[in-house]
């Protein structure tokens, strides 16, 4: 019962994560890229303050991962114009996400936290929860980051808004239902699969513009 608990828990902070990233970017969608950028710089400095003053705030530590995610994904998704080019950066993504999670960075990030009494530098990388005094890191910066960019290119090609927020989801969503059972579980490679095969198996009205 109480594994249970913990995985719908997990599931909750994970969709909730993804619904802010989806709500946000449709927000700065509907702005000129010059106020996007305002807004960019506005809410990172008034975190990296907040941070500063509140070290270890787990509010603010969160609201930084979700912001620095939501304005890269959006800036990145600004250049990805066409399906190729997305399935292209979400192919290298998802390999170097396999390979960091082996042997790299986000292995040795893990590894760090498993031991930390208080906040870990993957604390400040992941949005995290308390769970029986311990923090747990439970989605990465860089996996809300390439949700944003799905989200928002996907919205760019004409895609219908349904699948806009679901594919990516459902496939972030799969990465964490292997992991609670596999363990330690890479999120991009999911997220790549579902939103490819959605790209190829319901092709898009509008014309690819680097196709001729």
């Amino acid at each position: 019962m109480y594994r249970a608990y913990i995985c719908l828990l997990l599931a909750l902070v994970v969709a909730a994560s993804c619904l802010l990233q989806y709500w946000g970017a449709r927000l700065l969608a509907s702005l000129a890229s010059s106020r996007q950028n305002r807004v960019a710089i506005a809410s990172l400095s008034l975190g990296a303050l907040a941070l500063a003053v509140f070290r270890d705030n787990l509010v603010v530590t969160n609201w930084l991962v979700l912001s620095a995610a939501l304005f890269a994904g959006t800036l990145l998704s600004r250049q990805i114009r066409s399906m190729g080019a997305l399935v292209t950066f979400l192919t290298v993504g998802a390999i170097a996400d396999l390979i960091s999670t082996q042997v790299g960075p986000s292995r040795w990030l893990a590894n760090a936290a498993q031991h930390a009494n208080g906040l870990a530098l993957i604390h400040f990388l992941a949005v995290s929860i308390r769970l029986k005094g311990k923090l747990v890191p439970v989605i990465g910066v860089s996996d809300l980051m390439f949700f944003t960019v799905c989200a928002g290119t996907l919205r760019g090609l004409g895609r219908p808004e349904t699948p806009v927020l679901l594919v990516p989801l459902v496939g972030i969503l799969s990465a964490l239902g292997v992991g609670l059972f596999a363990g330690f579980t890479p999120a991009l490679p999911f997220l790549a699969a579902a939103v490819i095969l959605y790209a190829y198996a319901s092709p898009s009205t509008q014309p690819d513009p680097c196709r001729g």
